[in-house]
């Protein structure tokens, strides 16, 4: 029997053990660490849910070292559970090396949908960039605060925050993605130097350097930037290696290519993600989060996902389909309080309760 809050719960006893079989639906992309798959799941009685499969290439399967860190860091974010993070639900082997099992994101990522833009010469309204960035901040400080039994701080730290890992589904909630899997591949980088060149933070340009959360908000201000900017990152990345790591140490920033009307409250929370020393930072994701948020609603009006979503049917019909009419549902923060309420379907807008 099993025993929950006290009560006899007749049934199962200790472990028991099941076969998951994943149908391959398609090839969803192939990168530096493996690949990812489109599968559906299926149990018994005609249960199906759709997943996504994410394959370890042969160089990182046959590498000891790095197995060994890639479980931990899997174990580490095993349990992260926030609607804006892709949750892993498994990791597992075959014959053919190891694989996680994904939540499935149905949508687009960052990186894509700003390619979009470029292709068809279209900015980003600015208060959706800063809308995804605000929730992608959500996610991040909900894994930065992370605790062990014991009360201390896992320090988890994703390490890769860039706008090939952020997705925005088709309900419009965007979604950050590879924790644990970028650190895991971070940690094996070249000569110990973790992140992508174009998003990593000055200290992680720096052999065998510790970085913490401020690392990560210094990459999601990269991700803004190129939001606001068309696309355009805050570095060149030209030259030999040694080269563009001295630019990025150095951390020159390329502010001309943000627009000349950018509001200057924006733009001076872009400075302050972009600091160079970390301590000159926001104190914590969380605060940062706070501070987007107050950009974007303290007017009475604001963005929320539903805006998104409509947003993303408007200019992507041929992906996401038309737009609907539906009365969105009210924003409530993480205490259950009603920050927003919705307006009538012909109006983005929604109210802000003080």
């Amino acid at each position: 029997m099993w025993s929950l809050l006290g009560k006899k719960i007749s049934g199962f006893s200790g472990s028991f053990e099941g076969t998951s079989q994943y149908q391959i639906i398609e090839l969803l992309g192939a990168g530096g660490m493996g690949s990812v798959y489109k599968a559906k799941l299926k149990g018994v009685n005609g249960f199906e849910k759709i997943v996504a499969i994410k394959t370890l290439l042969d160089k990182y399967t046959n590498d000891p070292k790095f197995v060994a860190r890639f479980i931990e860091e899997a174990k580490m974010v095993a349990n992260l559970i926030h609607e804006n993070i892709v949750q892993i639900y498994q990791l597992n082997r075959t014959k053919a090396g190891y694989y996680f099992v994904l939540e499935f994101v149905d949508g687009v990522s960052l990186h894509d949908f700003l390619e979009f833009h470029r292709k068809i010469r279209a900015a980003m309204p600015p208060e959706l960039a800063v809308f995804v960035a605000a929730r992608i901040a959500r996610g991040l400080a909900y894994a930065h605060s992370r605790r062990d039994p014991d009360g201390n701080l896992l320090n988890i730290v994703h390490c890769d925050v860039c706008t090939h890992n952020i997705m925005i589904n088709s309900e419009g909630v965007p979604k950050i993605m590879d924790f644990g899997i970028a650190k895991a591949a971070n940690r094996a980088g070249i000569d110990g130097i973790s992140g992508k060149l174009g998003f990593m933070a000055p200290e992680q340009a720096v052999k065998g350097a510790q970085v913490d959360f401020a690392a990560d908000i210094y990459s999601l201000g990269v991700a803004l930037f190129a939001m606001l900017s068309g696309g355009q990152l805050t570095r060149n990345l030209q030259g030999e290696l040694p080269q563009i790591l001295e630019e990025i140490r150095s951390n020159h920033i390329a502010w001309e290519r943000l627009p000349q009307d950018l509001n200057p409250a924006l733009n001076d929370i872009l400075h302050t993600m972009l600091e160079t020393d970390p301590r000159n930072r926001f104190n914590s994701t969380a605060q940062l989060a706070r501070e987007l948020e107050y950009y974007i609603y303290k007017d009475g009006y604001g963005p929320t996902i539903v805006t998104m979503a409509e947003y993303m049917r408007k200019i992507m019909p041929g992906i996401f389909g038309e737009i609907t009419t539906e009365t969105p549902a009210p924003v409530v923060d993480e205490s259950g309080k009603t920050l927003c309420l919705p307006q009538p379907p012909d109006d983005d807008a929604t109210t802000v309760i003080p």
